[in-house]
């Protein structure tokens, strides 16, 4: 008789979460340029925002969220985004 290895425990979301997540999209429009440009980077190429940190992952929904987020001041600001290339780690 083989035994099935446990479930990992289901993780509900943080009651805050999604007025955290709301303040921080209030807060992109008043980051100096080189922040936005930095983050922008970051919410696309790091694997901490990547499902299960896994390098090769997909992007989370929330960094996604981000990375639009972002992207969306770049283009209002009139910058150019930075290469998306590398971990950002």
């Amino acid at each position: 008789m083989t035994t099935r290895p446990p479930e990992p425990p289901r993780i509900a979301p943080r009651s805050k979460s999604e007025s955290e997540m709301r303040a921080l999209l209030d807060e992109i429009p008043s980051w100096p340029d080189a922040m936005l440009l930095h983050m922008h980077k970051r919410f696309a190429t790091s694997r901490l925002f990547r499902v299960h940190h896994d390098p090769h992952g997909p992007l989370t929904e929330r960094a996604v969220l981000l990375r639009d987020a972002a992207g969306t001041e770049i283009a209002l600001r009139g910058l150019s985004p930075l290469a998306e290339t590398g971990d950002g780690e």
